[in-house]
Parts: structure tokens; C-alpha cells; sequence
């Protein structure tokens, strides 16, 4: 009978807990969806370099966070009350990530071709400059061909006048 009162007690106290949870309004300029991944997939895209070159990055003076808001004309008060709004609507944020990862599947797609096809012509020129040198060097080897036959020629015609002179 003792753990069933303090059960209710305990649910009671749960139920009223959690009607002082505050939620997020919607900003008046809520960043729009297709907008906000964009953005998201930006930041994937400066991190995922941030963490490849960071050296590099910081060489180039570029600061993501600044280039972020300046390329999508937001600040950072705007976007974290827009990212704050969403994260609430857990479906609307899910699908905003699911867009995000859409996106970037299809820029690996897409870098992907191009690595090939960029290797297919690298191939390709590898392959004429071997084919050049290969005719260079046939090339080579019949000019020494001939010159070798002009020589046993010109041997000949020279052993045949002292066979006639003596």
C-alpha cells in the first residue's frame, strides 16, 4: 500500500513537472526549410573541411562561422533561434536533416563522376604519350635499320671496286 502511494505521489509530482515546459515560439523571421538546409549542409561542408585542412583553412583567413551567415544573409541570432524552432518540430528537423543528407549524397555522387572522369583523362593522355614514344622509339629502330643496310650496302659496293681494281 506504501509503493502505491508513493507512486502516485511520484506521478503527480511528474505530471505537474512537466507542464512548465516552455516551448519555442516561431520567429518572425524564421529561416525558411529549403533554406535552412542549405545552410546546414554548408556547415557539413566548411566542418568536413575545417577538419581535413584545418592549417589551411586558417591560412586562407576564412572564418566559417562569419562566411556561413554572410553567404545566406542571416545572423547568428536569427539562425539559432530558426535551428532552436526546428529542433523542437521533431518530423519538420528530421526531415530537414534527411535533405541535408540527400544533398550530400548527391555531391559525392557527383565528385565522384568527376574524379573518374578526370582519371579517364589523365588515362587517356598517359596512354598517347605512350603511344608516341612508342612510334618514336619504332621510329628510332628503323632509322637505325637503315642506316645499318646503307652501310652493309655502301661495305659491299666498296669490298666490289677493290675486287676490281686488284
Amino acid at each position: 500500500m506504501r509503493f502505491l502511494k508513493n507512486s502516485l505521489i511520484f506521478l503527480i509530482f511528474i505530471g505537474f513537472s512537466c507542464q512548465d515546459v516552455k516551448h519555442v515560439s516561431k520567429p518572425d523571421n524564421l529561416i525558411p526549410m529549403d533554406k535552412m538546409v542549405d545552410i546546414l549542409t554548408e556547415i557539413v561542408l566548411v566542418n568536413s573541411a575545417r577538419n581535413y585542412n584545418k592549417i589551411k583553412l586558417e591560412q586562407t583567413g576564412l572564418k566559417p562561422d562569419k562566411y556561413i551567415y554572410e553567404k545566406f544573409s542571416i545572423d547568428s541570432v536569427q539562425f539559432q533561434k530558426s535551428n532552436a524552432y526546428y529542433s523542437e518540430n521533431y518530423n519538420d528537423y528530421v526531415g530537414i536533416f534527411d535533405r541535408v543528407k540527400d544533398t550530400l549524397d548527391t555531391l559525392k555522387e557527383h565528385y565522384n563522376k568527376l574524379e573518374e572522369q578526370e582519371k579517364a583523362v589523365k588515362d587517356s593522355i598517359k596512354e598517347k604519350k605512350l603511344d608516341k614514344e612508342a612510334r618514336e622509339i619504332e621510329d628510332t629502330i628503323e632509322s637505325i635499320k637503315e642506316d645499318k643496310r646503307t652501310s652493309v650496302q655502301k661495305n659491299r659496293a666498296d669490298s666490289l671496286k677493290l675486287r676490281e681494281v686488284q
